[in-house]
């Protein structure tokens, strides 16, 4: 199976112990951090996209001008522009970095948020739209004739794409959210299913449960999944950095902890993915081989995912192997401290990651 690894470029330098304002937009900055993360043997970096922030397309296109083999994980939200002109910009993007171009698919968890963008549906109508919004795309991406539509979100006559995608069956497409609908719309239109870091068992759960959904389409997903890992030359030396983590999130965010505020997006949002999230937390903070659940325990879904894997380089490995024998093949991994942490990852993880999986699939293989 492929392993994948995927990380982050932000519009600015902050971390998550080290936030910058969101006002703070850093050229210099976006192109280290994809420079970095391409020398580190990253094979990706997601581009996130929210009300407040910058616009992910126009990122992805200057990441790509900037690095030679990193891909584009472009965040996109549907329904804030017609698919035939979202088609069209992404294929755009894709053909000027070569084929180098993903979408990931977010509906939108909170009605706060894309209300700020005029955006006043409800969540299940969101994914119901988002449904057909990705089906158009794939429709535009892979027609060699004009289409016409008429459905429950869209008409068009005569819409069509003279330049395409650089692979005949266009932009790879991912897709987020646990909620019934999410998960009905992507075993249908996904390629990728992004989840949040949890336990082995939940993710087993997903992953058996996203592929039934995707079997009764007659089709079959790839997984990934985002997890924060923080590594030490011994594991007491790896938990120490963890303590200190908790010490220095709590030091920052403890007045806001304490308020309504989910934080720096200043939105208020569930969703069934965070919920499960902490349900694993309130089982302990150490679970698994080298899961921690401390940060999530801490930030009570505030701040994002903050699943971690603390341990040697080693340990760690491991432990995302534990999750590629379930069928998670991609991971999305960033840490606490991000121009540190890309080194260490590129230098100690990732490579012992990837003999790991190179092994793994040779003994599978040979049964």
């Amino acid at each position: 199976m492929p392993l994948e690894l995927t990380g982050l470029v932000s519009h600015n330098r902050g971390g998550p112990l080290a936030p910058r304002p969101q006002t703070d937009f850093d050229v210099a900055g976006i192109v280290a951090s994809a420079v970095a993360q391409e020398c580190a043997g990253y094979d990706k970096v997601l581009i996130a996209n929210s009300a407040l922030m910058p616009d992910s397309h126009a990122i992805a296109t200057y990441v790509a001008a900037n690095t030679t083999s990193l891909r584009m994980m472009i965040a996109h939200r549907p329904g804030f522009i017609a698919p035939t002109m979202a088609a069209r910009m992404l294929a755009t993007v894709d053909r000027l970095s070569n084929g180098r171009a993903a979408v990931h698919i977010i509906a939108g968890p909170s009605d706060t948020e894309l209300e700020a963008d005029g955006d006043f549906t409800t969540k299940d109508l969101r994914y119901a739209r988002a449904s057909e919004y990705v089906g158009i795309l794939r429709r535009l991406w892979t027609s060699a004739v004009p289409v016409d539509h008429d459905g429950a979100f869209y008409r068009f006559n005569q819409a069509f794409m003279p330049v395409k995608p650089v692979v005949a069956g266009g932009i790879p497409v991912s897709w987020a959210g646990s909620s019934p609908a999410s998960i009905e719309a992507a075993a249908e239109h996904a390629d990728i299913f992004a989840m949040s870091g949890d336990s082995l068992a939940v993710i087993g759960a997903m992953v058996g449960r996203l592929g039934d959904a995707a079997a009764s389409h007659q089709r079959t997903l790839d997984y990934m999944m985002t997890v924060i890992v923080i590594l030490g030359d011994t594991e007491d030396a790896a938990w120490a950095k963890a303590d200190a983590a908790l010490a220095a999130f709590l030091a920052l965010r403890g007045p806001t902890l304490a308020t309504d505020d989910k934080g720096p997006s200043n939105f208020a949002a569930s969703s069934d993915a965070g919920a499960r999230v902490l349900a694993t937390a309130a089982g302990g903070a150490r679970q698994d081989r080298c899961l921690w659940m401390g940060m999530t325990h801490a930030a009570q879904g505030k701040f994002g995912n903050q699943t971690t894997l603390v341990g040697t380089p080693d340990q760690v490995t491991e432990a995302l192997m534990d999750y590629y024998r379930l069928g998670v093949t991609r991971f999305l991994v960033r840490g606490y401290h991000p121009e540190a942490d890309i080194e260490e990852y590129g230098r100690d993880l990732f490579p012992r990651l990837r003999r790991a999986v190179a092994a793994y699939d040779a003994a599978v293989g040979s049964v």
